[in-house]
Parts: structure tokens; sequence; C-alpha cells
């Protein structure tokens, strides 16, 4: 009987511990992030899921919708050399604080204010102010997490981010229609206007945490202040560059294709977004395996290689099920490289550059999105959206190859350096 309880008492204190041992793991700092980086992560996806159908259904068309997408990143990168000048002299706390503040603000005045030149104004405004959110991300999420635990920090914040994105697709899937239909009487657009300023206010409650986030400065010495740009930037971008045309064309106009080409209501609608969101979670979570596996570059360019792959099937599939499956799996394989991609960056640039270096990969990502997207809208009006798909899928492959030969140039300049190590120390 005593060796019963015995055995029994570790199974069951093991799975009651799971979770303090999750805890544990990280620092305090990292879950106070994390709690800032839900709000985020939650509203704002809220928001970007129901804003593009919001101005269908005020009759704006895919190409005023591009055109707005396109002042949105050029917002984006106009804000992020003053991001980064902010964050070199202020530390990222502080533009983290300022991201919080403006862009609910702003992000409501877009839903009140349905004027077309207003809304490419407030477009360009609120990806200036947004920017401060990748520009944080990565060096904040390296710096509350170490060598032994950057991987699973950068995946479960990636896969948590994915997660709310879920719960964010079926909410703004069905609260407007319940809206609509409840003793209110509300129109669908009225219920959409109701849920995107809930998902404002889900924004500004992130000020709270960070509120009381504590981020070290790093010091600067006078050769860092010199260099604008990490040698090893010249040659992530070119890759990183492809990927974000790839990923910045098609998946801005994924709901809107579904909801117009395949004719799903907005109800499915949800669904569908809240299925691939969870595909996406569970593909982040596994991100850590994958890149274990066949190494960071290897495994980023195995899942934009699936990426290119999933995308043809959706263009090709005739049967709606084939077409919606394929859908999902392209968005997880999409996300499934995010974290070796910045974990790659993070881990070749020293800590006191890497806000500036994500500032860069930003500005530069932006640049390439800001671009898609304008020339997005107006490729679907003319040549449809089959075509844009094809050319996704082969931009995403060239950038696999980019991505591989990184990796390997990597490992060369990592045998040369070990190599001459072992030479000085005979030497000596």
């Amino acid at each position: 009987m005593r060796a019963q309880l015995s055995l029994s008492r570790p199974v069951e204190q093991s799975s009651s511990t799971r979770l303090h041992v999750l805890v544990r793991r990280f620092g305090n700092g990292y879950w106070v992030f994390y709690l800032a980086a839900f709000c985020m992560d939650f509203g704002f996806g809220l928001f970007i899921f129901l804003f593009n159908l919001y101005l269908t259904d005020i009759h704006f068309d895919e190409r005023a919708i591009g055109r707005i997408l396109a002042c949105f990143t050029l917002g984006n990168v106009v804000g992020t050399i003053p991001g980064m000048m902010v964050t070199r002299r202020y530390g990222l706390r502080m533009l983290l604080l300022f991201t919080f503040s403006v862009v609910p603000v702003l992000s409501a005045m877009r839903v009140w204010i349905v004027w077309e030149p207003a809304q490419y104004a407030l477009a360009f405004a609120t990806g200036a102010a947004l920017c401060g959110w990748p520009i944080c991300f990565s060096p904040v999420i390296a710096q509350l997490t170490n060598s032994g635990n950057r991987t699973a920090g950068f995946s479960f914040a990636f896969a948590t981010g994915i997660g709310l994105g879920t719960l964010a697709g079926a909410a703004g899937g069905y609260i407007p229609e319940i809206l609509a239909k409840s003793r209110l009487h509300l129109s669908l657009v009225s219920g959409i206007q109701i849920v995107l300023l809930f998902a404002c206010v889900v924004v500004a409650m992130g000020l709270w945490p960070l509120s009381r986030l504590e981020l070290k400065r790093p010091k600067e010495s006078a050769r860092i202040r010199v260099r604008v740009i990490h040698p090893y930037l010249l040659r992530f971008l070119p890759a990183f560059l492809l990927w974000n045309v790839a990923t910045g064309s098609f998946p801005m106009f994924g709901a809107v294709y579904l909801q117009k080409a395949l004719g799903i209501s907005l109800g499915r609608l949800g669904t569908v977004f809240a299925v691939s969101q969870l595909m996406q979670f569970v593909a982040v979570l596994c991100s850590p395996l994958l890149l274990k596996r066949l190494g960071k570059a290897g495994g980023v360019a195995a899942a934009q290689l699936g990426t290119a792959g999933f995308l043809v099937c959706i263009a090709s599939a005739r049967a709606l099920p084939v077409a919606l499956g394929c859908y999902v799996l392209y968005f997880a394989a999409q996300f499934m490289c995010g974290p070796g991609i910045y974990q790659m960056l993070m881990e070749h640039v020293p800590e006191a550059e890497r806000s500036s270096a994500s500032a860069l990969q930003n500005l530069c990502g932006a640049l390439c999105q800001a671009g898609a997207a304008a020339l997005t809208g107006m490729c679907i009006v003319a040549y449809g959206y089959h075509a844009l798909m094809f050319a996704n899928a082969g931009v995403a492959v060239i950038a696999a190859l980019l991505f591989v030969w990184l990796g390997a140039e990597s490992s060369c300049e990592q045998t040369s350096l070990g190599r001459d190590g072992i030479s000085q120390g005979a030497a000596e």
C-alpha cells in the first residue's frame, strides 16, 4: 500500500508542477512583457482581421484597400528611424509606452472617419506609431531570456500570439453577427464597429504591464555608434526582404479572397481564420523541433518551401474543402519559420546593436510590404487572385534558397574561426 502511494505521488506532482516549471523557466520580466504582448496580439489581431472586411462593407474596393495598406506600411517605414533613435536615447521601454498609447487612439479614429483621404493619412500615422512593436519585440525577448531558454522563449511568445489570433478570429467572425441578431437590432457594419473599438481598448490595456516592466539599456562603445549596419545584415536582408514580398501580398487579402472569390460567410470565415490560427499555434510550438533537426537556416527554408507548395495548392484546388484545408496549412507553414528568422538575426548581432538591427530589419521589411500591398491590389483587379498566388509561391522558393545559402555561409565562417582559434592556440 505504501509502495503504491509513493509511486502515485510523483505522478500527481509531475502533473501539478508542469505550469510551475514553465513559469520558473523564465524570469518575472519575461512574463510581464508577455502580458503586454497578450494585449497587443489579441487586440490588434482582432482589429486587423475585421478592418479590411469593414472597409469592403462600406464600399472600398481592393485597389483602395491596397493603397491604405501601402500607406500603413509606408508610415511604418518613416517611423522606424525615429523609433530607433528613441531606443538609442531613452531605451526600449519608452518606445513601447508610446506605441501602446498612440496606436489605440489612431485605430479608433480609423473606424469613425471613413473619408478615403483621411483613411490614407490615418493609416500612415498608425503604421508610424506601430513601428515600435516590431522594433522592440525581438530585442526585449532576447534581453529577458538567456542562451538556454531563448529558442523556447521566442517560440512560446510567437505561439501564444498565434493562439490569441485564434480567439480574435472567432470573436471577429461571430460577435458582429450576434450583435446584428440581438435585440439591439444593429446592422452588421455597426456590429463590426463595436468590435473594432473593443479591440482598441484591449491594446490600450497593455500600458498597465508595460508601466511595471524594467529593461536595461546596453552600453554603447564609440565603435558601435559609428557602425550603422552590422555586416551580418548585409547577407541577412536579401533573403528576409524576398520573404516579406511573399508574405506581404496575398495574406493581406486572404480574408477578402475567401469571402468574395469563394463565397464564405463572415461567421464561417471566422471559423476558418480561427482554425488557421490554431494550426499556426501548433506549428510554431513545433518550430524548435524542426530547427533542432534541420538547423536554423534549413528549418526556415523547409517551412518556406512548404508555404510555396500550399499556396500553389490553394490556387489549383477545385473543391472548396480542399482549398480551405490548403489555406489553413499555408498559414501554418508561413508562421513556422518566424522564430528561426528572428533568432538568426539576434544571435549574430551584439546586444548593444540589436535594437538598431531590429529597426533596420523592420524598415526594409516594411518597404517591401508597402510596395507589395500597393501592387497587389492593382494586380488582383487586373489579373485575379490565382496569378498572384503563383507569383508569391515563386518568390517564397527563392527566399528559401537564399536562407539555405545564408546558413551555409555562417557555418563556413564559424568553421574558419574555429580553425584560426586552434592555430593560434598551437602557436602560443
